[in-house]
């Protein structure tokens, strides 16, 4: 009994922790207040050395790795627990969150294996150093947008599903979706204003992960 009790805190933990990644990762655009514009992520200097991460890639990534890596076994339990609802779609969604996280843990982990590399990298022209920052950075934002995109594809999914059963499941999903969809606007209007929206389409997903590691223990 003691076992099956720590196993389910232990559950409930990862989805705390997933939520905290969430939540972690928000808050560094709201510190940092970068311009997200379509042009804005993309350096338009040599700045570093290529290769080498900035501080704010480095934070995001932590967050984003906790958050993988602690909602990956979440998921899981929680559609072999519930996948009777509606196999087909939870399972459909699980594949999403899965393919998403894996996603997430792949981009992230060579910028935080950069940032620990202990030697020096060797210096190169500015005008190749440009390139492969511009060139780096526009695929770490494509794996990153894939990945956070197949997520409310997911969360979609658990609004259809949940609409009646489990109305803050399904509420909390479409907040989340709708502040997402409403910041892309702004990406062309407002820097500052599409990161807000955005950090609060990420902390109202936040609760996603809490959600579904209490229903997986139910």
């Amino acid at each position: 009994m003691n076992q099956i009790s720590l196993s389910a805190k232990g559950f409930l933990a990862l989805g705390v922790l997933a939520a905290i990644g969430l939540v972690g990762y928000g808050l560094t655009y709201i510190v940092v207040m970068p311009q997200v514009s379509p042009q804005g992520f993309v350096p338009q200097t040599s700045g570093m050395g290529a290769g080498t991460p900035s501080s704010f890639s480095i934070i995001l990534a932590v967050f984003v790795l906790i958050y993988a890596f602690a909602f990956l076994p979440v998921n899981v339990l929680f559609t072999i627990k519930h996948y009777r609802t509606n196999p087909y779609a939870l399972i459909f969604a699980c594949c999403l969150i899965g393919i998403s996280t894996v996603i997430e843990i792949f981009n992230n982990l060579p910028l935080i294996a950069s940032g620990l590399y202990p030697g020096k990298l060797e210096t190169i022209p500015a005008e190749i150093a440009l390139y492969l920052r511009q060139t780096e950075t526009i695929r770490w934002l494509s794996f990153d947008v894939a990945g956070f995109a197949l997520i409310y594809a997911a969360l979609f999914v658990y609004a259809l599903v949940y609409f009646r059963s489990n109305r803050l499941l399904a509420y909390t999903s479409l907040g989340s979706i709708v502040l997402f969809v409403a910041n892309l606007p702004f990406l062309w209007l407002s820097s500052n204003l599409a990161v807000i929206l955005m950090v609060l389409s990420i902390f109202v997903c936040a609760v996603i992960p809490v959600l579904l590691a209490r229903m997986a223990l139910e």
